[in-house]
């Protein structure tokens, strides 16, 4: 307070000083005027340094306040995150999820144009894009028998040209329209998918119809799909996974289209540009297929545009669906793929499976999720967790328009072979006599159905499962019900259906790795015939 009153006399004899000094009259009035300015420039200098100090002793207060207030912070932030852990960690379980919630499903028109084209809308407002997927029941192995790999190489080259537009001229209209085209061929379908921006739509559908009514399969454009193709086969034919995986299909469906996966080298150089042609005329026809469309559109207009632009497509009589008629193994039988050297076996047991429409799809696809679908499964705990055989195993139930397969499967270290083996056995056995406990099945449901939940997030994975009911004939009302129907499923349902299609006792096991190194191990387990 002292220091404050001395600086406010200090400026007032300032301005004092200043006005005499500007004011004074007389001869010598220099030398007033320099000692009058040489005084008062002393006495501002000393109230300024006092106001320097003053002020960098409030900067000080302030910086001490301001790391005080960050401790203080620090701290507090601190408390809470070891409060937090403290809970998280004492509590004994994980909180149980969240209910599902409600799925307000968009409204799907089902119609059949005269050609036999089977049409499906299904309006979904979200975003401003369409998405359009033409399936057409032409699997990898159709006419596999007299021209393997025709179906395969037809997929490919499909949209690299048609009667009106090159490869080029295509994608430059895709691009122009903010879209994209592909088309992949699995077990039963040849699938075209397609999506723009909402507003190009009937160019889109344009582009579609005629890739699909008009492939011209340039003679340079297949030559190169060729070149590619058999390179593709050559990669794969040098991993463990693909050659277990062949042997498998064919030891399950034997002569079937599904004991198909990929051709000879051989047969590759024989397939000619009439070839596919001809493929595509026989199996590429409007009462084959059926068109899925999801998007932010208007279902007349929409209807309107799909009748203009595949409403001339021509139906064709088709040929007979293959019989099924699948092998028949009294007992296990292993089926072993030399590979002198290998350090590692690769081991597939696989049974048959019913097809996709069959009412123990659910219970079946829920059931392989406990024994090996899931990380969390009963295979993944044993051979993983408690063994430490290997770091990956797995199984799986694809099940297909005519019928499925049931796969386990794992690559471990040789000497580890029979034993991987017997555990992979044993849980399936366990999983045919014993309940599964209530911790497992709810796990499994809580899996099933978020996953399929996710699935249907975006148009593309939509319209695809929209598209499967179609390919497998499932009931229309598959997707809105599938929640209830896994919900629903009991212990008792799950081990009906591992007793009925998880046959231990005439399962085949494929087997690729250095036989010299674990013929001993696998002896055991069933006859065993060598594969070439």
């Amino acid at each position: 307070m002292m220091r404050s009153a001395r600086c406010l006399r200090l400026s007032a004899r300032c301005l004092r000083v200043s006005a005499r000094v500007i004011c004074a009259p007389g001869a010598r009035g220099g030398t007033v005027i320099t000692q009058a300015t040489h005084t008062h420039r002393q006495e501002c200098l000393c109230h300024t340094d006092h106001r320097q100090r003053t002020r960098k002793r409030a900067d000080n207060a302030r910086g001490d306040a301001q790391i005080t207030r960050a401790k203080t912070r620090t701290l507090t932030l601190l408390v809470a995150i070891l409060t937090f852990a403290a809970t998280t960690f004492a509590q004994a379980t994980p909180p149980p999820p969240a209910p599902p919630r409600p799925i307000n499903w968009p409204a799907i028109s089902e119609s059949k144009l005269g050609n036999g084209l089977t049409v499906v809308l299904v309006p979904l407002h979200n975003v401003p894009k369409i998405t359009a997927e033409l399936s057409l029941l032409a699997g990898r192995g159709t006419a596999y028998k007299t021209q393997p790999g025709v179906a395969q190489l037809a997929a490919r080259v499909m949209n690299e040209g048609t009667a009106t537009r090159t490869s080029l001229q295509i994608k430059e209209e895709l691009r122009s329209i903010g879209g994209a085209l592909s088309i992949a061929v699995d077990n039963d379908a040849t699938a075209m998918t397609a999506s723009s921006l909402s507003e190009f739509a009937p160019k889109l559908l344009d582009l579609v119809s005629d890739v699909a009514r008009h492939p011209a399969y340039p003679q340079s454009e297949v030559a190169l799909a060729k070149t590619n193709f058999a390179q593709e086969i050559e990669e794969q034919r040098s991993t463990p996974d693909f050659l277990a995986q062949e042997e498998l299909d064919k030891a399950l469906f034997g002569a079937h289209p599904y004991g198909f996966t990929v051709p000879a080298p051989a047969a590759i150089k024989n397939l000619t540009r009439d070839a596919l042609r001809t493929f595509a005329a026989t199996w590429y026809v409007p009462n084959n297929a059926t068109l899925v469309i999801v998007g932010d559109f208007d279902v007349p207009a929409m209807h309107t545009e799909v009748e203009r632009t595949f409403g001339s497509w021509k139906r064709v009589p088709l040929p007979p669906p293959p019989k099924l008629v699948l092998p028949a193994r009294e007992k296990r039988q292993i089926y072993v793929i030399d590979r002198p050297g290998s350090v590692q076996s690769t081991i597939l047991i696989g049974a048959p499976a019913p097809p996709r429409r069959s009412p123990d799809y659910i219970p079946l696809r829920t059931t392989n999720m406990i024994y090996g679908g899931a990380f969390y499964s009963r295979l993944t705990r044993n051979i993983r967790e408690s063994k430490g055989y290997t770091y990956s195993p797995f199984s799986s139930a694809d099940l297909r328009r005519a019928a499925g397969a049931f796969t386990a499967g794992a690559s471990v270290r040789n000497e580890v072979t029979g034993p991987t083996i017997l555990e992979m056995l044993y849980e399936l056995d366990r999983m045919r006599v014993e309940p599964v406990t209530a911790e497992e099945l709810a796990s499994a449901k809580t899996y099933s159905i978020g996953g399929m939940e996710l699935e249907l997030e975006s148009q593309a994975s939509l319209a695809t499962r929209i598209s499967t009911i179609y390919i497998d004939e499932l009931s229309r009302d598959f997707l809105q019900t599938f929640r209830d129907k896994v919900a629903a499923l009991t212990p008792a349902e799950v081990q009906s259906s591992a007793a009925k299609y998880f046959d231990t006792y005439r399962s085949a096991i494929v087997i690729v790795g250095d036989y010299k190194q674990i013929k001993d191990q696998i002896a055991p387990f069933g006859d065993v015939k060598m594969v070439k």
